[in-house]
């Protein structure tokens, strides 16, 4: 890993050390506050979703470990900036293969404005682009296709009340255009939370990718091929503990896929708001 890249996923992690729980979705972060969200995930699959959808067991095990900073900051009332650097491990095991990569991911930024907003409701719109990681995109494991992808993505939130159960929910439609190779794509992502006491808030959410079909390279980097669907479901908590910050747990399924792997996932992330 390339000592410059190494200083800045190191420097993100060490200033979640020196930064109250939250979720942004549509939301702003307030003024000059934010949030840093720091998350270690364990991925698996070792069978793949067809170009049909169908379940085809694999002989090989793609696995992946992946350790994440999701900050954001109130630049004003109705503007948030972003980021979300990602250092991945991966090992692709089975079928004659044996191959392992470790570096940092494509890492995304982007910028979101308030549009309209009232008491319960808000609308925003969010412009997002990828800078490709430093890996290797010639190895069995590696961590990308190597490329920009621009974003274009519209939020809605709306918060409120049932016999004084605080609740939200949050919609997410997306268009994201991939260079050089993969497909371009669509995405939907849907969260509900609630809040059955203080101190505690229950996620459920569900993320989906529509391919487009345009993709114009054949190469192929697991567990996913560069046209391909995909729809998970995601559950957890997050628990106020000590100090200031959020604990939150959970885990993935893959519950539809096409030309890609299907699996699970397990993560626990610790939250910091300032």
């Amino acid at each position: 890993m390339k000592p410059y890249f190494r200083a800045l996923a190191v420097s993100v992690i060490i200033s979640l050390l020196y930064q109250e729980n939250a979720f942004a979705g549509a939301w702003m972060q307030p003024d000059g506050g934010g949030q840093i969200i720091t998350t270690a995930t364990y991925y698996s699959t070792d069978w793949f979703f067809n170009k049909n959808g169908g379940h085809v067991d694999q002989t090989s095990r793609y696995t992946k470990y992946s350790l994440d900073v999701y900050m954001e900051y109130g630049l004003s009332e109705a503007y948030t900036i972003g980021m979300q650097p990602t250092y991945d491990f991966v090992q692709n095991k089975g079928g004659g293969i044996n191959a392992r990569e470790n570096d940092l991911a494509d890492t995304p930024v982007f910028l979101r404005e308030r549009i309209w907003h009232d008491d319960n409701n808000v609308f925003s719109v969010q412009q997002l682009a990828t800078i490709p990681g430093p890996y290797d995109t010639h190895s069995q494991a590696a961590l990308g296709y190597g490329q920009s992808d621009l974003e274009l993505r519209g939020l809605y939130g709306h918060s409120g009340n049932i016999r004084n159960l605080p609740y939200f929910t949050d919609i997410e439609g997306a268009y994201r255009e991939r260079f050089d190779g993969p497909a371009n794509e669509l995405r939907m992502d849907l969260t509900l939370g609630v809040k059955p006491q203080d101190g505690l808030m229950l996620l459920a959410q569900s993320f989906s990718i529509a391919g487009l079909g345009n993709a114009t390279t054949h190469s192929f980097v697991p567990p996913s091929a560069p046209n391909y669907d995909l729809s998970k479901i995601q559950l957890s908590g997050v628990v106020d503990i000590p100090y200031g910050f959020s604990l939150q747990g959970g885990g993935a399924v893959d519950v539809y896929g096409r030309n890609t792997g299907g699996g699970q996932s397990l993560f626990v992330a610790v939250w910091r708001s300032f």
